[in-house]
């Protein structure tokens, strides 16, 4: 028996969580996605249903797709407040890194976006830092002559297929699975989306793939390619939604919300299967009020009438025709069970405040800001956490594309991050700011609590700007408020109010 090639053996391996996890993150995806193959793998048969009758309701399945709201809402509060880049303080190559992000041009706001919300569908997703650079350029005029520059795209967790981590926790090796498509030429007949395989390590990368032998019948895996990128390091950087020490999985934003969504879908097809039953009833009639035909072929008749929706019964007794339809109580009680799992799909994340009365179960009303900010107190800590993770990921992908590039040496030098999320998700705006600054003055204030406050102030009315200039302002406000001289005896910002001379002093004077 021929011995297996082992780089079969090694596109066979997967990571200890994967095979009991594959099915869960393919499920978690549709659900986002959506569209009408989704009904038909997630719509269930009732037992006592016939196909015809069970396509019919597929076809006709809706949904709201709770699983995309929730998680383009988490994305819509998470980047509201603007993202602080120190671009004057950013070597070159992360700066034209910012710019294009990816090999199509997007730039780092709609890239890290992206990742977000990915990362809130899996839970655990993998950015891959690259370069576009066929052969090491001599020097930085070379570099940017020929356009070489980083990119990084994001690698689902179906297709990150098995790791390895070195003591540190960090990657000694992975393997990622590729999809691609041989339609180079228009006139040529293309091939289906295959798989591909690349193995990054410390040092380098390897592309394998399946080709056919000379038979045309079986495949054998071949490298294709491979390079050398001494980095000393895999240029793969795992990203969580949540923080979690689990080196091959980590809860999603939809891990339950997805089964109650599909709970809801569910629901809803039973609902309209009732509505289509009240709104067409079904014909009940004596046996005896059969058209004449066959005698001996009665069964028949029944069996076709039967398929019409037609019940058949002894009428003996004179019983009249007589229209049937289900119990509108059930239906009641099926609008109920879905306001409530709604109600709970919003709940589990603190945006009930998003839903209106009706939707939530009679619950927050829509239109009270009030009750709609307290609310989002629930999911500050949320946001807060997955600010972490995503700074936490954009400075990583700025160290490792600056190593790509030799500038290393220059963000190590630096303390203080590249990149800054914010870490309070209140519902204050710049204006806000202004007057509570000044609501600060009218009553004054001590002055380190006006400064803490000016502080905030500058952080919104200059977030792009470079450590030096901000260093610069905040050591300015040491020194303010400044001081006036007494006016009336009291010192401070303002002079007080002068007080209203007596009438008996009045007279005095003149």
């Amino acid at each position: 028996m021929a011995e297996e090639n082992p780089l079969e053996k090694l596109i066979k391996r997967r990571h200890p969580e994967y095979e009991g996890r594959e099915a869960h993150w393919d499920f978690l995806e549709s659900c986002y996605e959506g569209g009408r193959d989704w009904f038909r793998e997630n719509i269930f048969k009732f037992w006592k249903e016939g196909e015809n009758e069970y396509s019919d309701r597929v076809e006709r399945a809706y949904r709201f797709n709770h699983s995309r709201e929730v998680v383009d809402l988490v994305n819509k509060y998470l980047f509201r407040p603007p993202i602080h880049r120190r671009v004057g303080d950013a070597p070159d190559s992360v700066q034209r890194f910012w710019r294009k992000s990816t090999k199509n041009g997007m730039d780092i706001d709609a890239f890290v976006r992206q990742v977000a919300r990915r990362s809130s569908i899996f839970g655990r997703i993998y950015i891959v830092v690259d370069n576009n650079a066929a052969v090491a350029p001599r020097s930085k005029a070379e570099e940017k002559e020929q356009d070489i520059r980083a990119y990084a795209y994001i690698v689902k967790p179906q297709d990150a297929l098995d790791m390895s981590f070195d003591e540190d926790g960090k990657l000694n090796w992975i393997l990622i699975r590729e999809r691609f498509r041989r339609d180079e030429d228009p006139f040529d007949e293309a091939t289906d989306v295959e798989f591909r395989y690349r193995l990054w390590t410390k040092n380098a990368w390897y592309l394998f793939e399946e080709r056919e032998r000379g038979d045309s019948r079986t495949k054998t895996v071949e490298q294709v390619a491979s390079g050398e990128h001494g980095l000393g390091e895999v240029p793969v950087i795992p990203t969580d939604h949540i923080e979690d020490d689990n080196p091959y999985f980590s809860p999603a934003l939809i891990n339950d919300i997805a089964y109650l969504d599909r709970a809801v879908a569910n629901y809803l097809s039973n609902l309209d299967a009732i509505i289509q039953d009240q709104t067409f009833s079904q014909l009940a009639m004596p046996a005896q009020g059969l058209m004449p035909g066959d005698e001996g072929d009665v069964k028949k008749q029944l069996v076709e009438l039967g398929t019409k929706r037609i019940f058949i019964y002894n009428g003996e007794g004179g019983s009249a025709p007589m229209f049937l339809s289900p119990d509108p109580r059930q239906a009641q009680l099926i609008i109920t069970a879905i306001r409530t799992i709604i109600n709970e799909i919003y709940h589990t994340v603190g945006m009930a405040g998003e839903r209106t009365k009706q939707d939530n179960a009679m619950g927050i009303d829509n239109s009270s800001g009030v009750a709609k900010a307290y609310d989002f107190d629930r999911v500050n800590a949320l946001l807060c956490a997955k600010a972490r993770n995503m700074q936490r990921l954009e400075n990583e992908i700025a160290r490792v594309v600056a190593k790509w590039h030799g500038e290393e040496d220059r963000l190590a030098q630096d303390s203080e991050p590249l990149v800054k999320y914010s870490d309070n998700f209140d519902v204050r705006g710049l204006l806000d700011e202004f007057d509570i600054a000044a609501r600060l003055a009218m009553v004054q204030a001590p002055d380190e609590v006006r400064r803490r406050q000016m502080e905030s102030l500058i952080n919104k009315l200059f977030p792009s700007l470079s450590r030096e200039i901000k260093e610069a302002m905040f050591a300015e406000l040491k020194s303010w408020p400044p001081k006036l001289e007494e006016v009336g005896g009291v010192s401070g910002d303002f002079p007080t109010t002068p007080k209203r001379p007596t009438q008996g002093s009045v007279q005095a004077e003149e």
